[in-house]
């Protein structure tokens, strides 16, 4: 066992953090759109969120905070499954593959390069000084005007877009909303919401690339 938890009570915190983690995403999709408005927006935007100093300190280590206790308990969970069938090969005859959606089947996957990814991304964006004439919004237009940077980026949007079509409706199904009547709805929900998030994000760099003059 990972942890002192029951295995529900691990899904139930894995389902709790995880809708918290789509709120910020969905807020965090809503803040880079800006820079559809331009130079003087997308940066407004950047130094309002500046302009918070602590309290903004406080939602960052509280959303990293977040993540890992998503991610630890995640895995403890996916573990602990495995374990329980008697192996990885137990579990594949437990669990038809045909049964199995797209999404569920490249979770471990998406999730690995996702947090590759988010890593990189703070690198990248977060943890550098945005200097000269266009700011933040000069920093994010030279990145996603070399194609194999967008590219990885996309990808990572793909990756999360998967990620969340899977997670959000399994949420639902730990908080007990998995009825017959009810699921359907969800899944076709789940779905339009992480292709949606994806296209949404990827459409930056594609603006970028082929739509900015």
């Amino acid at each position: 066992m990972c942890f002192p938890l029951t295995s529900i009570h691990k899904k139930q915190i894995v389902a709790v953090t995880g809708l918290m983690l789509v709120l910020y995403i969905i807020g965090h999709l809503a803040g880079n759109l800006f820079i559809y408005g331009g130079v003087e927006m997308f940066n407004g935007y950047a130094n309002k969120l500046k302009s918070l100093g602590p309290i903004l300190i406080v939602i960052e280590y509280a959303l990293a905070a977040i993540f890992v206790i998503h991610i630890v308990l995640t895995a403890c969970v996916v573990y602990e499954n495995i374990k329980a069938r008697g192996g990885l090969n137990r579990y594949a005859v437990d669990v038809p593959s045909e049964k199995r959606s797209l999404a569920t089947h490249i979770m471990p996957y998406t999730g690995a390069y996702i947090l590759v990814f988010l890593i990189w991304h703070l690198f990248d964006f977060k943890f550098i000084t945005a200097e000269g004439p266009l700011g933040l919004y000069g920093v994010v237009i030279d990145a996603f005007k070399d194609p194999m940077h967008s590219a990885l980026y996309i990808i990572a949007m793909c990756c999360l877009g998967f990620h969340l079509a899977h997670g959000f409706q399994s949420c639902f199904q730990t908080m007990g909303l998995n009825n017959n009547r009810l699921m359907p709805l969800l899944k076709n929900i789940s779905v339009f919401f992480g292709v949606f998030v994806a296209a949404a994000f990827s459409s930056i760099p594609m603006y970028v690339m082929y739509g900015l003059k």
